[in-house]
């Protein structure tokens, strides 16, 4: 075998090896970023939902009667009254409540609450999911440094970005269909 032969063989070998490497850094460490990050934006996300998993939401404002809305085959209706709700502007409002971020969170107590406004909530969300599962938020009151706005996610009292202001003032008007459909 010429020199030649055993350089290019060789130049070959380690090319392989290379190539090896390089693909296992990518599935050994890269997917696990992945799913870290996926993790991330799950801890994140104020309301950790998918909107087509929701088959109901409700919003419970201070003061106000309960605004509950429950997925029909052909859209959403507005229960109890049974009225029809515009699909579009409830699609709308679950995706804006998917996309709320939690900036901060703290472990508080209930002089901590208070001073947030959530004790009692400004407004309580609920969003039920396909597998029967339910997720609660309940939204106090408006940083005053920033647009921010304080919300209570089991023990933990969340700085949330991104609230629609609907979730504090659910006005049926707002999500009924127009007359003929909508």
């Amino acid at each position: 075998m010429k020199a030649r032969s055993r350089t290019l063989l060789l130049a070959t070998a380690l090319g392989a090896v290379l190539a090896r490497l390089v693909a296992w850094a990518l599935l050994a460490v890269e997917r696990p970023d992945a799913a870290a990050r996926a993790r991330h934006d799950a801890d994140a996300r104020a309301l950790p939902f998918r909107p087509g998993d929701v088959v109901s939401l409700s919003i419970a404002p201070r003061g106000s009667p309960e605004v509950r809305l429950e997925r029909t085959g052909s859209g959403w209706s507005i229960v109890p009254s049974g009225g029809e709700a515009n699909a579009a502007a409830v699609e709308g409002l679950l995706d804006r409540l998917s996309e709320m971020r939690v900036l901060g969170s703290l472990r508080a107590g209930p002089a901590d609450l208070a001073a947030r406004g959530l004790e009692p909530p400004s407004s309580r969300v609920t969003v039920t999911l396909r597998d029967g599962s339910a997720l609660s938020l309940d939204l106090g009151d408006a940083s005053a440094f920033d647009r921010t706005r304080f919300g209570r996610r089991g023990e933990r009292v969340l700085a949330i970005e991104g609230v629609p202001p609907v979730a504090l003032d659910p006005a049926p008007v707002r999500l009924l269909a127009a007359p003929g459909g909508g």
